[in-house]
């Protein structure tokens, strides 16, 4: 297991700078002739969709179910499983090689960790620690708890 794949607030975090990594630097690319438009659109969907589903699990939400917009929509929002482990697993390499590139950058070290532990959580839910199931457990106790104090 990644070191920070418990470390819910910072896979959040970690999820949101990737979105603005991609709103900043994939216009650039695109410009550039490196990335295509469709690509980029690609990329801000699925980062969009990564930062929906880590921001309701660390709230202790039910998770944002990515699969399920992405099917609903017709493909224009979400993502499908495979193609968030794809990018992720790709993202997690880029960030370990810049983070190995500036080996003094703690930061760049930490959102490396981050990243990687944003691919092992899109693993297929195969796993004994699924993080959608995980987090589903996590807000129904939540629910639960909150209810129980109300009734009190």
């Amino acid at each position: 297991m990644p070191p920070l794949a418990s470390d819910w607030p910072a896979l959040a975090v970690a999820a949101r700078r990737i979105l603005e990594q991609r709103r900043t630097l994939d216009p650039q690319q695109v410009a550039k002739g490196r990335l295509t438009e469709a690509d980029a659109a690609a990329r801000l969907r699925v980062a969009t969709a990564l930062v929906a589903q880590w921001d309701s699990i660390a709230a202790g939400q039910p998770p944002y179910d990515a699969e399920t917009a992405w099917i609903v929509s017709g493909g224009t929002e979400g993502t499908y499983p495979h193609e968030l482990r794809t990018d992720l697993n790709a993202a997690a390499d880029r960030a370990r090689a810049l983070a190995d590139r500036h080996g003094e950058d703690a930061e760049a070290a930490h959102f490396a960790e981050a990243v990687a532990a944003l691919a092992w959580h899109a693993r297929p839910p195969d796993h004994i620690s699924n993080i959608l199931d995980v987090a589903h457990a996590n807000a129904a106790f939540r629910l639960r708890q909150s209810s129980n104090r109300a009734a009190a």
